[in-house]
């Protein structure tokens, strides 16, 4: 049985999905999607490692982390700060949204909110939020969703990366270079 920590933090996630579904119908029109294997691979990437942060099988008993409320008010607060985080940046994002790496109509380099933050705020928040997530659970199974996502994202991120660089030849350097990809003031 899930802990109150777990039920709560598996809540936020479908707060985060409320906030993403309107998002297919407002974005802009797609003009160019590249590397449609690296996209692939992220994906496949991404789902595995939802899959082993929510599904907890009857044989993963093995805990990295004891399931106390120290460890659930922890992973709750990383879990609904990251998962604010992330609407925040869907949110700032607007109409230039994907769901896919490509490039919209009219595309513009977002660096405000928490753009200004990280070049990547809703991988950002995800994965933060997973990590909470995992620590509610306590479980090495939750925790390998973590780097399994982790894995997605980067692909995802490095794809994303090459198709503003090539969009903004002259902004995306320099706000590459002043912003970090995943963590303030770190990576």
């Amino acid at each position: 049985m899930p802990s109150v920590y777990t039920i709560i933090a598996y809540w936020s996630w479908v707060l985060i999905f409320l906030f993403w579904l309107p998002g297919h119908f407002t974005a802009k029109k797609t003009i160019e999607r590249p590397n449609p294997i690296g996209r692939t691979v992220a994906m496949i990437f991404i789902i595995a490692g939802f899959f082993f942060l929510f599904s907890n099988p009857r044989n993963a008993t093995i805990l990295l982390t004891p399931q106390t409320t120290g460890f659930g008010i922890i992973g709750l607060v990383i879990d609904l700060a990251s998962a604010a985080f992330a609407i925040w940046a869907r949110l700032t994002i607007g109409s230039n949204w994907a769901n896919v790496v490509s490039l919209k109509e009219g595309h513009e380099l977002v660096q405000s909110g928490p753009y200004a933050i990280v070049r990547h705020p809703i991988y950002t928040g995800f994965l933060f939020a997973a990590l909470g997530t995992a620590l509610t659970i306590g479980s090495l199974y939750a925790y390998l969703g973590v780097i399994v996502l982790l894995v997605g994202m980067l692909i995802r991120i490095r794809d994303e990366d090459a198709l503003m660089a090539k969009q903004f030849p002259a902004e995306h350097p320099v706000y590459r270079a002043r912003v970090k990809r995943l963590v303030p003031f770190i990576w």
